[in-house]
């Protein structure tokens, strides 16, 4: 399976549109299912949203790997959007752009980092040579929201919440968003950069294989970054899921029309991760819980 760029040229264009009108949609969800902070949680992943051409297909995946449930929604302006449940709370939402048609697997996880400053988080993109895929602007009362590709060609959502971003009282259960990881072509320029951008400490931890780096934001680990070794996977930011079994997991995967492309094994993070990517080729981590693990 050959996984490439999936947010390219015009195609990131229509993607991000619809991805910022839909953070209007989450932030108007009732308290009971989305808990919000007082202030912005800088440095945090607030809200995830999968890029699909198949929203029924992505349900039966997701509904059957999780057990989340789903609501049809409007984004503003008109057009689908289904948020995405998990144990009651919101946790994202689903997207639908048609397939372009060009082989490109668009497919995608697509993560929003709260900023204390959009705009000058997107003039530091600029000065360490990353792009622009949206612009920053005014998403109606949410907030000032932009979308960028990083020095090294991961792209990410940036936000800064007028009302609050949700805070991290979700439970720990399986389905829930427990860690966001960047696959970086080089992981310490990876790592100074975000530093920069959004006002990171960060922490060095040696590891098999390789060096790891926490981001951490007021003490709390927010994100890690890591070198990327796959093969045919440009530098991506991975969103992390919650399961009681990675195997077991990993094989309903499979039973669902997934594809493990890499399964769980004793040297890979002691046997608790697999790496897989749905039926419309969005990549994602699965994780076994851990008390206290989160993003």
């Amino acid at each position: 399976m050959q996984i490439r760029s999936t947010l390219q040229g015009g195609l990131a264009a229509a993607v991000l549109t619809a991805g910022l009108a839909a953070c209007t949609v989450t932030h108007e969800a009732p308290a009971p299912a989305l808990s919000l902070s007082p202030e912005p949680l800088i440095g945090k992943f607030v809200w995830h949203d999968l890029i699909t051409d198949d929203i029924e297909g992505s349900r039966r995946f997701y509904g059957g790997l999780f057990g989340w449930s789903f609501e049809d929604s409007q984004r503003p302006g008109g057009g689908e959007y289904t948020l995405i449940r998990a144990n009651g709370r919101y946790l994202g939402g689903i997207l639908y752009l048609p397939d372009p048609g060009d082989g490109t697997e668009y497919s995608r996880w697509l993560a929003y980092l709260s900023v204390a400053d959009v705009d000058r988080a997107v003039a530091t993109n600029g000065d360490f040579g990353g792009e622009v895929l949206r612009p920053a602007r005014q998403v109606g009362q949410v907030g000032r929201a932009a979308v960028i590709s990083d020095p090294q060609g991961a792209v990410v959502g940036l936000l800064r919440s007028d009302r609050g971003d949700p805070d991290d009282s979700a439970p720990e259960a399986p389905g829930q968003i427990v860690w966001n990881e960047l696959l970086a072509v080089d992981e310490a320029e990876a790592a100074d950069f975000y530093g920069a951008l959004a006002g990171y400490d960060v922490r060095r931890l040696a590891r098999r294989g390789g060096e790891y780096y926490v981001l951490e934001a007021g003490q709390t680990p927010r994100a890690g970054v890591l070198e990327n070794p796959l093969d045919g996977i440009q530098p991506a930011w991975l969103t992390y899921f919650a399961v009681s079994d990675p195997a077991a997991a990993a094989a309903r995967v499979e039973a669902l029309g997934g594809t493990v492309l890499l399964a769980p094994a004793p040297e890979l993070r002691e046997g608790t991760m697999t790496l897989v990517a749905d039926p419309g080729g969005a990549l994602l981590v699965l994780h076994q819980m851990i008390p206290g693990m989160r993003g």
